[in-house]
């Protein structure tokens, strides 16, 4: 169980917790298991049946889906303060997605039935989680425009202006996963996602060293990643 201390320290990085009155937020975090995962761990997979909510306290859930047999789609990183396993807890269908550890991650395990009981007896409780699902819903149809009304340059684009939101001009974007990890997260092919970034260095737009891109021309390539 989550101790006192822990709980008033996290309870201000979960996005899960943010709009719940205070009295409600400590009961759901009291009542919860830390869990810890190594890198690589999986912590639910596709077909399985989710019994709690998870929320991410360090490290992060990489949420993934397969399409074929030996290719599949990134479709969210969880990161501390954010939570899966809602859509499941409420329809009772089994998960239709897979997760994993990406580097040691800890999460509290919420049970289903604590989070059930609140959402009957606590109609702010029940505004809070439609929000935090109707949050989750727009961020899968911003996925879907992504993967079906970009091209993979357009998409690589706009991932590099993403990485370089919070850097000046000046400084380079440098990517820590591989190419092969990244053009899971945009639906491609390591070879596409490098023939993009050629494309992009070709057009003047960035400087490719990678996994070190230097970034020539930002509102040039604003334009074209259509952001």
């Amino acid at each position: 169980m989550i101790s006192t201390g822990q709980l008033n320290s996290d309870r201000k990085k979960a996005v899960f917790l943010d709009d719940l009155p205070e009295a409600e937020s400590k009961l759901l975090a009291s009542a919860s298991e830390l869990r810890s995962y190594s890198n690589g761990e999986v912590v639910f997979a596709m077909g399985d049946k989710l019994h709690g909510v998870y929320v991410v306290s360090t490290g992060a859930l990489k949420i993934t889906r397969t399409a074929l047999k030996d290719r599949f789609q990134v479709l969210d990183m969880i990161l501390p303060g954010q939570c899966i396993g809602e859509a499941q807890v409420f329809t009772r269908c089994a998960a239709a997605s897979r997760a994993e550890a990406h580097g040691h991650t800890e999460c509290w395990f919420v049970p289903a039935e604590v989070l059930r009981k609140l959402i009957c007896e606590n109609p702010i409780v029940s505004e809070t989680v439609i929000k935090h699902l109707a949050g989750k819903m727009l961020n899968l149809v911003s996925l879907v425009e992504t993967l079906s009304l970009r091209t993979v340059p357009e998409r690589v684009a706009q991932m590099v202006l993403i990485h370089a939101k919070e850097l000046t001009d000046a400084q380079p974007v440098e990517f820590l996963d591989t190419q092969e990890e990244l053009s899971r997260y945009i639906g491609c092919s390591r070879e596409a996602f490098n023939r993009a970034l050629k494309h992009l260095a070709d057009m003047g737009l960035i400087q490719n060293a990678y996994p070190v891109i230097h970034i020539l021309d930002r509102d040039g390539l604003q334009e074209y990643s259509k952001c």
